[in-house]
Parts: structure tokens; sequence; C-alpha cells
């Protein structure tokens, strides 16, 4: 039999990718929390993302709405474009040229 370490937290509160876009679909898309699971380790949500023992990825409810909004997990304010990339002058009317899309 296995025991369930007392980290995890109610059952009721895990839910799977598919789950937690159905119940908030005015927030989140499936590419949304795709692109979030997939970058967990970075971004912060490791601990509100656990593995079920078929391998399913279930997700803390709670924990992961305050991190989308910005109540856990990541600093305020976001951090800005990465550097490197050269700001763009203002657009050139007489010539109708501007920078790349």
């Amino acid at each position: 039999m296995l025991a369930v370490p007392s980290s995890l937290p109610p059952t009721t509160e895990l839910v799977t990718k598919a789950q937690l876009v159905a119940r908030h679909p005015h927030l989140l898309s499936v590419n949304r929390v795709t692109w979030a699971l997939r970058c967990r380790a970075v971004n912060g949500l490791t601990a509100a993302v656990f593995v079920s023992a078929c391998g399913e990825l279930l997700i803390h409810e709670p924990s992961f709405l305050a991190w989308f909004f910005g109540l856990s997990g990541r600093a305020k304010p976001r951090a800005g474009r990465r550097t490197g990339r050269r700001l763009q002058g203002p657009m050139d009317i007489e010539n109708n040229r501007g920078g790349p899309c």
C-alpha cells in the first residue's frame, strides 16, 4: 500500500489541465496552461503541480490561480522583454516605412 505524503492538498482541489480550462474558460486557454505547466520549473509553479501514479499532471487549483493572478510565485511587476532586441524608432511617415512587425 502506498503512503500518501502529508504535503498533498485535498483531492477536491486537484484538477487536470482539461478540467482547469473547463472551469475557467474566460481566463485560461489550453495553450496558456500547457505553457505554464511546461515551464513550471522556471515560473514558480512547481509547488502547484503533482504527478499522479499514472503519470498525469494534477494541478492544485487555488495555487495555480494565485500564481496566475500574480499573488504568489512570481515577482511583480513582470520582467520586461529580453535584452538584445533593438527598439525601433518612430515610424517614418514620409517614406512609409516602419520597423519590422
